[in-house]
């Protein structure tokens, strides 16, 4: 099975809007176990929009179409398939009267070209539009290439897509199968480095497939598995996971397409009962505000000192850190930040004298990084950045969390035993 993918829109071509449609159903086609070797952008235009179907329909056994299925005058997609396969275009009733009853709430007469917005494919399938009124339309042929056209906006065209065509494409397509996918996120390891350690088993497996995704702070891995159930196939994912963890478990946080770290030290502090208090004098207040939009109870934030030091009973000499010290002042600023918040951990990031490194305003900064427990468990580490300061400071963020995180699980772990 081949599908093609095609954008519709001159916008496209001009490079006004990002085509980010694309890629999100190539991914899904993917996970699917169809193929996919041909994308293309054409623009409003009847002619190119044929010519690029006619070169579609000799090597690909699906084609989709995004875009082109508005009320403007170059919105000419839908009219364009219809001449081509030689199918007339009638209207979907049920969007027809959602269009009427839009029109009557707002007092506003209906134009005429918004009619052709509910036309779909005769002897297709009408797919709904629940955040808009373009219709879609799957259509399958029985001497060439089936058709599948979606509307160009992403917030229409992704649920959609989701909600109606996957769905569709697996009843069509998958012989009954039932596709599940697991994504599982990592932290402190980069997309180069894990694919080593999980080389052997990226190239071995079938089913699932896995396939790694770098993002700006992490980096996740996605199995997707078919199976004659979905009991079956989220057990081969399952199975899949605790065989990659065993390579990279390390760095591994959690599950999750819609997770973050920031939810996942949330849930933990939450699940333990455990408050936590911080002083920040390298990332101003800023751990403590990407935490707190993950926390559903407010108390489990104990409060914290934005690079105050001098409620700390630290001076602004002690703060300018130089060789081995950092250490030390690190962990009496952790301590004590726990001791005047009353809290059950205490953190303290601060940072040494940054030195320039001569490119491109990029700066060199160790940071030092202090957790204290109300159990007295001390962890000490540093890391030295090298982006422009911003970047070194949104990094340390994401670093003191993973701290944070870490000594939860192992305090967990200890717990149990």
């Amino acid at each position: 099975m081949k599908a093609e993918i095609i954008s519709v829109g001159t916008e496209l071509l001009l490079g006004q809007i990002t085509d980010t449609n694309r890629p999100y159903i190539a991914r899904a086609l993917h996970d699917m176990g169809i193929e996919s070797y041909h994308q293309s952008i054409v623009g409003g235009n009847a002619a190119d929009i044929l010519t690029t179907l006619r070169l579609a329909a000799h090597r690909s056994d699906l084609i989709i179409l995004i875009g082109g299925l508005g009320p403007a005058v170059d919105d000419l997609t839908k009219q364009v398939v219809s001449q081509f396969i030689n199918s007339s275009l009638i209207p979907d009733t049920e969007a027809l009267c959602k269009l009427k009853k839009w029109h009557d709430a707002v007092d506003v007469e209906m134009a005429d070209n918004n009619y052709q917005q509910v036309l779909f494919l005769e002897q297709g399938k009408p797919l709904k539009n629940d955040f808009g009124f373009a219709v879609g339309s799957f259509y399958q042929s029985n001497d060439g290439p089936d058709f599948l056209l979606m509307p160009g906006p992403p917030w229409e065209m992704v649920p959609m897509f989701d909600h109606y065509v996957v769905p569709l494409l697996e009843r069509q397509y998958l012989h009954g199968q039932v596709l599940n996918s697991l994504v599982m996120r990592y932290f402190g390891i980069g997309e180069s480095r894990l694919s080593q350690l999980i080389s052997d088993l990226m190239i071995s497996q079938t089913n699932p497939t896995m396939t790694t995704d770098a993002k700006k702070h992490e980096v996740t891995i996605r199995l997707t598995s078919k199976a004659s159930s979905e009991a079956l196939a989220e057990n081969l994912n399952q199975k899949a996971a605790a065989k990659i963890n065993t390579l990279v478990g390390d760095y591994f946080y959690g599950y999750g397409a819609h997770n973050s770290l920031e939810k996942v030290v949330a849930n933990l502090l939450e699940e333990n009962q455990q408050t936590i208090a911080m002083t920040e004098v390298f990332t101003r207040g800023l751990v403590q505000s990407t935490l707190q939009n993950a926390l559903s109870q407010t108390e489990t934030l104990a409060g914290g000192f934005n690079g105050m030091s001098a409620l700390l009973d630290l001076t602004d000499d002690e703060i300018e850190l130089s060789g081995d010290n950092g250490a030390q002042l690190v962990s009496r600023l952790a301590q004590l930040t726990q001791q005047r918040l009353g809290a059950d951990i205490g953190l303290a990031i601060l940072a040494e004298t940054p030195e320039s490194n001569g490119q491109h305003d990029y700066v060199n900064e160790k940071v030092w990084f202090g957790l204290v427990s109300h159990q007295e468990r001390l962890l000490v580490t540093s890391q030295s950045f090298a982006k422009d300061h911003q970047d070194n400071v949104e990094d340390a963020i994401f670093v003191a969390l993973d701290l944070i995180r870490r000594h939860l699980s192992q305090q967990n772990l200890v717990d149990r035993a």
